[in-house]
């Protein structure tokens, strides 16, 4: 059975509703984590908040990449409209 298939059985829901309490309920002390993970009202984090965190600096990264990506892609098709050639479009 694959994982999709799993998660859609009363087990699999079951087992994802275990892994979410299982991240609700393991802390991870402020001294080991960099500052940008650490939380300051308490002396820990949980893992379901290091988790979420993470999840949002990835999207960040995601947004800053697509972006300089999308950056790079304009300024090539204004030099080929400067030089008055057919713009030849880029693969993502």
């Amino acid at each position: 059975m694959k994982k999709s298939e799993f998660i859609k059985t009363e087990g699999g829901r079951l087992f994802a509703q275990l892994e979410a309490a299982v991240k609700r309920s393991l802390y991870v002390p402020n001294h080991i984590l960099p500052e940008d993970f650490q939380d300051q009202r308490t002396d820990c984090v949980s893992l379901a908040k290091l988790e979420k965190k993470c999840d949002a600096k990835e999207l960040d990264t995601n947004a800053a990449h697509e972006k300089k990506e999308k950056a790079k892609r304009v300024e090539m098709y204004r030099k080929q409209i400067a030089a008055g050639r057919e713009i030849m479009y880029l693969p993502r």
